[in-house]
């Protein structure tokens, strides 16, 4: 697994919804650890129109690499390059790979985490990659660049400041701003053509500070009509500096005439507002946790007019939420917009998002004005984890004792009965054990029993919704939980099986964590931007899944049915060892035939079915999976 840094850290307090988000503050890191991969967020493209220069590093001849410890500046490092490619390269590549829009063809990266790691952190690094042929810009009088990026900055822990991604323009291809400053106001540049001082520099992330990533990919846009409107020759330079960061990528370059009407949604888009309510953000809502949210999209003015009256519409579900209040936006202001006053439904289901930003003028490009999001309010799970594998926790070939730790605020008086995991690997008969711990001090306040594995029970990483299996750990005793709570759902192994379990979607700062030898604290508690898929489980009736029912031959297992009692949909969980024909038959306790259910042939794996009980009268029922002959057998109850 990609790692990046791990601070021991500072427990966030429960922000109730409404009031304004807090920090915490970190202690400078003394050396440099590294942390777990982070969760690929899509991209925001600007849609349809006129682009006059495109690259997607293709072609990597289309760029010059070099550094300025090549061409006499002897105070930066001279073996310090950007790579042209499709692949981290070994070694301390610190992140993910670009998930940009042609990652599969190619991309610029510096991996200054590789060079550190080799040379042991000494000297400033001072590289950057050009075009060889300009782009002809005469006919553009108002130009604009965007590009797709990802980045994790490390400034050595002493001071912020050390790093800096720039984009630098030249009209020539021999002058550019000066090789030893690094500030965009140091960036003014005159080509001797009657123009005088032009701004040739642009900064792409002036607010970073130590341990700070962007979302991957992140996408930049900069106004480079000052310097490059209306002209003939035009070249680009994207440099990076620093003292051993991460890594830096580029992808998807695109130059086109900056439009006069351009309002953009960013990458922050909730129906919780993190940012602006500490609230965290819930892809599956338990009915007793239903609670009134506050909706919100940062946008970004990316067109040379001012936007007038300004606003964001939310949906859900096709009705109607709210619309913001109307904001003025000048160019290239960024500002978030909230929505209030929408309250997360009771009733089970699936609930679709949509948001739109509108202004009084015809927006050019609205294709970048909507998204969508969704949420499932459940009557089985409380969970922050999205159902969707982005990665493994830890590494393969791990065999040490961790916790993986999902931390959940509470809105509403319940009962949690059991944790579910959605494990991916492991030893046989590996031991482990599920908690719930405190909001604060992450101390254990109550637990299941400590179980076996087999490997049964794991998933393969490709399964996604109904069809991953979430291995059920009943507590001991039920714990209750009121509004106004905190408490951490948690994932034990006790080391020695090589035991993983699935990590999901993006978790910002302080809000995720796990335990283990993983940094120089040795062995802590650290943050990991990935949530662990670890869930708390209000059924009453859940029991542990570990141990799947005897059958007369080895050849397949089923699982407890979740939710179990159900009243909508239950879900019939089973694995098969070869390829098989499966039929489902439902009987009530007379043995009267309720459905049948003929699956068809299913390969080997893991698998699940839903299985719709909306129509059947309470009360005990048995299923029975009929697998090329071969019978098992359980109870369902529907209440």
């Amino acid at each position: 697994m990609i790692m990046k840094n791990l601070y021991a850290f500072l427990f966030v307090s429960l922000i109730a919804v409404g009031a304004s988000a807090q920090h915490v503050y970190q202690p400078a890191a003394t050396a440099k650890d590294k942390q777990f991969k982070r969760a690929n967020t899509s991209v925001v493209v600007n849609g349809d129109r006129e682009v006059f220069y495109t690259n997607d590093f293709s072609n990597c001849a289309d760029w010059d690499i070099d550094n300025a410890g090549n061409n006499g500046f002897p105070q930066f490092v001279d073996d310090l390059d950007f790579e042209c490619g499709t692949e981290v390269p070994e070694g301390f590549a610190p992140i993910d790979a670009i998930a940009s829009t042609t990652a599969d063809n190619g991309y610029m990266m510096v991996d200054s985490d590789e060079y550190g790691g080799e040379e042991g952190g000494t000297g400033i690094e001072n590289c950057w990659f050009e075009t060889v042929m300009p782009i002809d810009c005469s006919d553009h009088p108002f130009v604009s660049i965007d590009f797709q990026t990802q980045y994790y900055m490390w400034d050595g822990g002493s001071s912020d400041g050390n790093e800096y991604c720039l984009l630098e323009v030249s009209r020539d291809g021999t002058t550019w701003p000066a090789l030893d400053t690094f500030e965009e106001s140091e960036g003014m540049v005159d080509f001797l053509d009657g123009d005088g001082p032009v701004q040739a520099r642009y900064e792409l992330f002036p607010e970073m500070s130590t341990q700070d990533p962007v979302q991957n990919p992140t996408l930049i846009t900069f106004d480079i009509t000052e310097v490059a409107g209306g002209q003939e020759t035009v070249y680009l330079r994207f440099r990076w500096k620093g003292t051993w960061g991460y890594a830096w990528m580029v992808d998807d370059i695109e130059v086109y005439d900056t439009p006069e009407n351009d309002l953009r949604l960013e990458n922050y888009v909730t129906y919780t507002d993190y940012e602006g309510t500490g609230m965290y953000e819930y892809t599956t809502w338990h009915t007793s946790q239903a609670t009134e949210v506050q909706m919100a999209a940062r946008l970004s003015n990316i067109g040379t007019a001012d936007q007038t009256n300004t606003t964001l519409a939310v949906d859900v579900n096709g009705t109607e939420v709210g619309v913001s209040d109307p904001v003025d936006f000048a160019y290239q202001v960024t500002d978030t917009l909230r929505v209030t006053g929408y309250n997360i439904p009771t009733d089970a289901g699936t609930y679709t998002v949509d948001y739109e930003i509108a202004s009084d003028m015809m927006d050019e490009n609205p294709a970048n004005n909507v998204a969508q999001q969704s949420f499932e309010v459940s009557e089985l799970h409380y969970a922050r984890d999205n159902g969707e594998f982005t990665g493994f926790f830890p590494a393969a070939t791990y065999g040490d004792e961790y916790t993986a730790a999902t931390p959940m605020q509470f809105f509403g008086d319940g009962t949690i009965y059991a944790i579910d995991v959605a494990i991916v690997a492991g030893d046989d008969d590996a031991p482990v054990i599920c908690h719930v711990l405190d909001f604060a001090e992450l101390e254990i306040q109550a637990s299941t029993e400590e179980v076996e594995l087999s490997e049964v029970f794991y998933n393969t990483g490709d399964e996604v919704g109904d069809e991953i299996i979430w291995t059920t750990f009943k507590l001991e005793d039920p714990w209750p939980v009121a509004a106004d709570e905190g408490w951490v759902a948690a994932f034990e192994s006790y080391g020695g099986s090589n035991v993983r379990i699935g990590e999901a979607n993006f978790a910002p700062d302080q809000t995720a964590f796990v335990r283990g030898d993983f940094g120089t604290a040795g062995f802590d508690w650290y943050f990991t931007n990935e949530i662990p898929m670890v869930r708390f489980n209000f059924d009453e009736n859940a029991e542990t899944s570990v141990n799947v029912e005897e059958v007369s031959a080895q050849s397949f297992g089923i699982f407890a049915p979740m939710p179990n009692p159900a009243t909508e949909t239950t879900r019939l969980r089973y694995t098969l060892q070869n390829a098989s024909d499966v039929v489902i038959t439902v009987r009530d306790l007379n043995g009267k035939l309720i459905e049948t259910v003929d699956l068809g042939s299913r390969p080997a794996g893991a698998h699940s079915y839903t299985l719709n009980v909306a129509e059947y009268a309470a009360g005990m029922y048995q299923y029975t999976f009929n697998v090329n002959g071969e019978l098992a057998t359980n109870k369902l109850i529907i209440k």
